[in-house]
Formats: structure tokens, sequence, C-alpha cells
């Protein structure tokens, strides 16, 4: 690999978008195979492997121009620029800006593809904490539940903000009559909201000491596309639907952190009546231990996260997308099936964009433990979306994190198994 390449990407991780054509939609006419079989020799940018172009420190024009002209060279069809740690440019600022709009133009007269990759650095939502720098209601309304159980109240109670004790088998509302329980003995349920840890998003996945938003939340995703999509629309608008293909999501999610804790929104319970017509608030036990109807209450509980992460994030940026002539992909975090904790439904969620994808990394292969290569499901269930829904694209993120002894055999070898 050229030097100049070397000192773009992060040394760890090379990642390759590998685009996989689809026979989706039934209504387009067949090729002929010959026609098929000649495309495999000059498939052509649109369907040539699209790198995730790191951007990782002090971005100049003159590595702009080394970098593009080694993927033209050899036969990308365009890249995916990529924000990630160790950025000392300034993310989505003046400069940011210029060099993307630089790198645009030289891109177009080299005939490569500009993919936009929308967040610094994953996973997608918070605009490198610009989002929650702008809208602090983004992060700070609590984005978990705490369950605690107590024999008697604490002398403290403020840190709570819901109040159950069990009575005859069920559960009730004794928040607004705390005095009636001083001194009394009982098998209470305290309840208090969580935020996301502000760390988190340190290191591996973004600036240091930035917490990640709530992408349920009214106003969170409009507040991400303003600050994301719009300025970019700004500076290079013209070019979106043309040289500016579309746009890549790295794993937006409303994942759970910490331990004891359910997943929460300010609306859930106001939400949740309207879905299911009773009051979560009295069965949030059966989401922490199996008591009560607890089969039923988790099964509606992730059906309303599925529909408010699908209403909230999916709807409005693919209708952004869609007007604007952009093709939204990327993928979620499809490893950790059957757990709900990073969305219920990713199948779900593929039905929104222009271009699904999964992720599929790492030099290995394991069915016994199918969290990548292996994961048969994970393929099935991107081809059974775009077959159902005449999708003629689909996306795999594949190579990442193979490190630097990949070889070609290994890279043949992992792309057949997806193909087949």
């Amino acid at each position: 690999m050229p030097r100049s390449i070397r000192q773009f990407l992060c040394s760890a991780l090379i990642i390759a978008a590998v685009f996989i054509s689809s026979n989706a939609n039934a209504q387009q006419p067949l090729e002929r195979f010959e026609e098929v079989a000649a495309g495999f020799k000059n498939p052509g940018r649109d369907y040539g492997t699209v790198p995730f172009w790191v951007w990782n420190t002090k971005i100049t024009k003159r590595n702009i121009d080394s970098m593009l002209n080694d993927y033209r060279k050899n036969d990308f069809g365009g890249v995916i620029i990529h924000p990630r740690p160790g950025l000392i440019t300034e993310y989505l600022s003046k400069e940011w800006f210029d060099l993307f709009e630089y790198a645009l133009q030289q891109g177009k007269k080299l005939g490569l593809n500009i993919w936009i990759y929308d967040e610094n650095s994953y996973p997608t939502g918070f605009a490198g904490g610009l989002v929650g720098e702008q809208m602090p209601e983004a992060y700070n309304q609590g984005q978990m539940l705490y369950m605690e159980e107590a024999t008697r109240l604490p002398a403290d109670l403020s840190a709570f903000f819901l109040f159950l004790k069990e009575e005859n088998g069920s559960y009730k509302d004794v928040t607004n009559d705390l005095k009636d329980e001083e001194g009394k003995t009982g098998h209470y349920q305290l309840f208090k909201k969580v935020n996301y840890q502000r760390s988190n998003r340190g290191s591996v996945a973004g600036p240091i000491g930035v917490s990640y938003v709530d992408l349920m939340a009214k106003g969170v995703t409009d507040k991400f596309i303003d600050i994301a999509y719009k300025s970019y629309e700004k500076v290079v608008g013209k070019e979106f639907g043309k040289t500016i293909k579309g746009v890549f999501s790295d794993e937006p999610t409303i994942i759970n952190e910490g331990h004891n804790c359910v997943r929460w929104t300010p609306d859930l319970f106001d939400r949740f009546y309207k879905d299911w017509q009773y009051d979560l608030r009295l069965h949030l036990p059966s989401l922490f231990k199996e008591t009560g109807d607890w089969k039923r209450v988790r099964h509606n509980y992730y059906q309303v996260l599925l529909e408010l992460f699908i209403d909230r994030w999916s709807k409005p940026v693919s209708t952004y997308m869609s007007d604007h002539q952009l093709t939204w992909t990327g993928h979620y975090w499809e490893h950790g099936w059957p757990s709900p904790y990073h969305g219920p439904d990713n199948m779900a969620m593929y039905a929104w964009h222009q271009m699904p994808g999964i992720d599929m990394l790492f030099n290995q292969f394991n069915e016994d433990k199918p969290v990548q290569f292996g994961n048969i499901r994970a393929v099935k269930e991107l081809g059974s979306v775009a077959n159902q829904l005449g999708k003629t694209r689909t996306l795999s993120e594949t190579y990442g994190g193979a490190g630097w002894e990949l070889t070609f055999k290994d890279m043949k070898r992992l792309a057949d198994w997806e193909f087949v």
C-alpha cells in the first residue's frame, strides 16, 4: 500500500465497503449473461469497491491529491470520507468543508464517486458532540431507567422519580403518597433516570467526554439533520445525487447501557399507553425480572421502542435523502441478535434505507459464535428485505479490522462466502 495512504489510515483498521448488486427488482429487464460477465472486467465506478477514506490527522490538499490518485490508479469506484479519532482538522468547520469540497472536485475530475460518512466517528447521531452541545435535552433527560429494590424507603428520595410498592402480587404507584409510606416496611421498587455516560464516546468512538444522544426523543434527529446533512448541503448540495452519491450511517442505536437498567425516553409511558392501553409504570418490574405477565409486557415494550426508533430516526432521515437525490446506506448493530438492546428489529430499520447494509468485519469465520463472518442470518435478512421491497442494491462493510496481514486470498474467501 502506498505510504501516502498508510499515513491517513488508522493503523489497526482498514475498512472496505463492498457494494453487492441485488436482482430484487423484478420489473427491470434481466441482463444477458454475456453482458454481466463482461462487466466483471470493467465494472465501472458504481460497482467498484468503495473504501472508508479515513481522515484522522491534519488534512492537507497535498495528501488529498496523492490519495485520490492512488485510489483511481487502483480502480476503486469512489471513497467514503470518514472522520476518526486522531482527527486534528476541526470537524464540520469551515476548514473541514473547504477540504471536503476540494476532495469532491478532485474526485470528480478523476471519475470517483464521493460518499459522506455522517459522523465523527460512530455511532451515527451525535455529530461528534455538536448535537448535545446545541441541544442539551438530546442527552440529559435520561436514556435508561435504573431499578433498585428496598424493604424501606431511603432517607434521600431525590435520586428517584418513580416509586412502586408490591401489594398482593401487583404493583401500586406510591410516588405521590410517600409521606404515607414513611416508617413502613414492604417490597418497594425505586426507579431513577440514568443518562448515557459522557466518556463512552472517547478514543474508540469519537471525541473524549461526549455523550451519545437519544434518537427516540422528539427533535433530536431534526437537530442532527440540521447539523450534519444541511451543513454539507450548503457547501456541496449541487453535487447531491451526482458526484456525491449518498450517505453512510454507522450503527445508529438506541443502545441500553449499564447494569439493571432498561431503555427509556421522555414520552415512553404516554406512547406505550396510547398503543397498548395499559400503564407501563405499573409493570416496569416485568422488564427487569420474570414477574407478572412479563412476556407480553416485554413484547409490547420493545414494539414501542422500535416504532419510536423508526418514526423519529429512520423516517426523517429517509425522507431527507429521497428529497435530495441521495442514497442512504450504512448498517445497524446486527450481531447481537436475539438481544434487543441496540435496536429491537434491524430488518424493520433496513426498509427505510435506499441501499441497506450489514457489517462483516475481521479476517475470521465462525459459525459456532456467528458474530460476523459465519453469521448467515444477518446476510439472509439483508437479502430478504431487498427482495421484499425491490431494493436493487445492498451493501456490506467488509474486511475492517482484518489487520495488515490480510491477503487477496483472504478477501476472496470472505467475499465468496457473502456472495453465496
